[in-house]
């Protein structure tokens, strides 16, 4: 009897301490019906850093009649426009962001959710463009994508994008950076410019 009760006083210690390690500095780990959203998600960024934006990555991606939530709004009605879109952001804007240095991938610095219903959700982040030389970080920007799971496709995907100001980065559900994807904080944050997506030139 006593060995059970030691038994399931250290499982509880164990369970105590895991439960704290998930919510340390206020990170949480994913509710599970949600996880297809970040999958996508992870997805979407690893695509961008490879520049494979082809039509085929993006109907894995994107639904139709995307939105660019800003003003005027502007909606993409198929894949094709998704991609020529993206593509133009990948290689003609984050070259301007990023120059006279070349661009190399972003890495991300936080990211939140909040959930809408069990089928959709948005998902905030606040990434950093890493360039030449030595995978050096330049800027910072912030946005808040919207995912629906679609269960024609059986996946969760992207149906809009909103810009958002760095300063205004909300106050959801923080959760724990895949590694791989993770800002290393070789220069602070505080330190990295903010940029808004409209106000690029």
């Amino acid at each position: 009897m006593k060995h059970i009760l030691i038994t399931i006083a250290v499982a509880f210690a164990i369970c105590g301490q895991l439960l704290a390690e998930d919510n340390v500095n206020g990170i949480r780990k994913i509710e599970p019906g949600y996880k297809g959203a970040f999958d996508t998600f992870y997805k979407y960024i690893s695509t961008v850093n490879k520049n494979e934006l082809s039509e085929e990555k993006i109907k894995k991606l994107f639904t139709t009649n995307f939105c660019f939530l800003g003003n005027p709004n502007l909606v993409l009605s198929t894949h094709k426009e998704i991609s020529d879109f993206y593509v133009s952001i990948r290689n003609k804007t984050y070259p301007i962001i990023c120059h006279p240095h070349k661009f190399i991938a972003l890495k991300l610095h936080k990211l939140s959710y909040l959930p809408i219903t069990e089928n959709s959700v948005k998902i905030a982040l606040l990434d950093v463009f890493i360039t030449t030389p030595n995978k050096t970080p330049r800027k910072k920007m912030s946005f808040i994508y919207s995912l629906v799971f679609d269960k024609n496709s059986d996946a969760w995907l992207f149906n809009s994008i909103g810009e958002l100001r760095v300063k205004n980065y909300p106050k959801w559900t923080e959760v724990r950076i895949r590694d791989k994807f993770k800002y290393n904080l070789k220069v602070p944050i505080s330190k990295l410019k903010p940029l808004l997506a409209s106000e690029i030139k």
